[in-house]
């Protein structure tokens, strides 16, 4: 071979090796990408891809706490979210069951009080992490039982801080609400965090209540759950372990600080359990603010069990009925601010006003009575008469000077949302229905007395006994006083506010006044009498309205409105009883007894 052939020999080889190694990382590559791609979805029992075994070493994790922001009371009492130990069982399992480890199988078993045979059934079929028991609620574990568990040091078996959303007996949970999957409101209230991925159509959000309202700070930035890391035979790998991670952010959740009692109203929802009321609600206002410092509703319910079908869910306190004669206070109101009849007129109660079918409570009549005795005693005849004087019109408009036929709780602009409203689901009531003639004599006397068309809330109800005490001046009662970063830095605060009148210039002073004191003498001499052995001097007002039930039943709402200590006012308390059947027991002034005496004794 000549010298000019060996150059062309050589680079012929080397052309020929770069070929190879080009060849040979090519098939790397596509070998690497059928690994980690291809084999990603699908595999054989010869071929685990690493990303499978990457998932499997760490087990599908529990979460611990959603990370959702909670409720408090006024005095900073959680309403919502209690943390407690409890036992989580991992899909761990040893190479082999020796009798140690059925020893402290059987240890466990004792400590949680339960059969040997049930707990290792439990344990034996998780497929996947679970707390104990496994349905319903988690079980709470005691110190001494977290301890003991702890020492037996089985790797599949842990203690776990777990927080829990609603208590089995849900306090004030008709204010509370509850969360639930509402995949239509995800997509149309919260369409960015849903684009962005922060919400998924599973997720759980308010769905009622003050959940509902307040949905917007209630998210968290993240949920705090427990893993086991172990390799791809279920051993958990040294070092690492069972690990809790968290957002641990020092801001995030919020605290949403109410204005309710929980004290408080704990104590008046046992005194309506005590007696029974199937129905109804009551509502207990700051009368120097309006702040709602209790709200109590039934029938009950568990926010986590929640069965709308049954109607289970409604915040009665909300929702008007038919006030009966507590709507005489709007009546005689509008009398004395117009002068259709003065305080000491003497009218006639004969039983009967002689047209409409009308008649009085009391069959034989109250006789000669003026028109302050007639609030006391609450006479339907001499209120019909000086309706007949101040016609309907005037009837709605000094009902709504007064607060009614509106939305009367907090609402406002805020930073985040104009018009906010903290109530949810709160009825406007009414005076008129849409097409009722309010010129008609027999629509007028029927609503003089809080009946025919006219729809009162218990909220409303209260918060007119307030408008009273502030001379005339409707307030608009809150729930929430303020939203805290989870350090208690100020986030949002929500100042007690006034409402405009609906409709005209509030009512005077003098008038407000007169209202009230007539309101002790409902207490004295009147209606209200059964009260005057309380802890506390009270005022108020009765009211019984004629309702209607399923197939056509008799039944009555039976009310009391008022307030206390009469010498010094500091409650405004609105009952009722709600659709109870005709003929039974009026527990309205009982119950608002009961109610009063909790208060009198919590500030004594």
């Amino acid at each position: 071979m000549d010298n000019e052939q060996k150059p062309a020999l050589k680079k012929h080889r080397i052309f020929i090796i770069l070929l190879l190694l080009i060849g040979i990382l090519l098939t790397w590559n596509l070998r690497l990408f059928w690994i980690q791609v291809a084999s990603a979805r699908s595999f054989t029992s010869r071929n685990i891809d690493l990303v499978e075994n990457s998932v499997i070493q760490r087990e599908k994790g529990i979460v611990l706490d959603s990370g959702r922001g909670d409720f408090y009371d006024r005095n900073g009492i959680p309403l919502t979210g209690r943390s407690y130990p409890v036992l989580t069982v991992f899909p761990v399992r040893d190479q082999e069951t020796n009798a140690a480890r059925e020893a402290a199988m059987k240890q466990i078993a004792q400590i949680l009080n339960v059969p040997y045979s049930e707990w290792s059934r439990f344990v034996s079929g998780v497929s996947y992490p679970q707390v104990w028991p496994g349905t319903g609620r988690p079980a709470a574990l005691s110190d001494r039982q977290a301890q003991q568990i702890e020492e037996a040091g089985l790797a599949d078996i842990r203690v776990t801080l777990f927080r829990q959303r609603y208590d089995a007996a849900q306090t004030a949970s008709q204010v509370v609400g509850y969360i639930g999957q509402n995949p239509e409101r995800v997509t149309r209230q919260f369409t960015d965090q849903f684009h962005k991925g922060e919400l998924q159509l599973t997720s759980k959000i308010g769905n009622a209540g003050l959940e509902k309202t307040f949905e917007p700070w209630l998210q968290g930035i993240g949920a705090t759950t427990v893993s086991l890391y172990t390799d791809a035979t279920k051993n958990p790998l040294p070092g690492l372990d069972a690990r809790i991670m968290t957002p641990d952010n020092r801001y995030y959740p919020l605290k949403v600080i109410t204005t309710l009692d929980s004290e408080l109203q704990r104590q008046i929802e046992a005194r309506m359990d005590k007696l029974q009321i199937a129905e109804g609600a009551v509502v207990v206002l700051d009368i120097g603010n309006a702040d709602t410092l209790v709200m109590a509703s039934r029938p009950a319910f568990q926010p986590e069990h929640i069965d709308l079908s049954d109607g289970a869910w409604s915040n009665k306190a909300l929702k008007a009925s038919a006030p009966g004669s507590i709507f005489k206070t709007i009546t005689a109101t509008a009398a004395l601010e117009e002068g259709a009849a003065a305080p000491d007129e003497v009218f006639d109660c004969s039983g009967q006003l002689g047209q409409y079918g009308f008649t009085c409570w009391k069959k034989d009549g109250h006789g000669a009575i003026t028109l302050e005795e007639a609030y006391a005693e609450s006479c339907n005849i001499v209120f019909a008469k000086v309706a007949q004087r101040l016609g309907g019109a005037k009837l709605e408009e000094y009902a709504r000077r007064m607060g009614l036929a509106q939305q009367v709780g907090w609402s406002g602009t805020i930073p985040q949302q104009r018009d906010f409203r903290q109530w949810d689901a709160e009825e406007k009531g009414q005076i008129y229905q849409s097409g009722t003639n309010p010129k008609d004599g027999g629509v007028l006397v029927q609503t003089a007395i809080g009946q025919r068309d006219v729809l009162v809330s218990p909220l409303q109800a209260a918060n007119l006994v307030v408008t009273l005490f502030h001379q005339g001046k409707v307030l608009s009662p809150r729930v929430v006083q303020e939203i805290r970063f989870r350090n208690d830095r100020l986030y949002q605060s929500f100042q007690p506010a006034r409402k405009a009148p609906d409709q005209g210039k509030a009512i005077h002073s003098a008038t407000a006044k007169r209202l009230l004191g007539w309101m002790e003498e409902v207490v004295e001499y009147g209606t209200g009498r059964a009260l005057g052995a309380a802890s506390w001097s009270l005022a108020g007002k009765s009211g019984t309205a004629e309702v209607t039930l399923d197939g056509g039943r008799p039944g009555e709402n039976q009310w009391f409105i008022g307030y206390g200590p009469a010498e010094h006012p500091r409650y405004a308390v609105a009952v009722e009883l709600s659709r109870v059947p005709a003929g039974q027991k009026n527990k309205s002034i009982p119950l608002f007894r009961e109610v009063m005496d909790v208060l009198a004794a919590a500030k004594r």
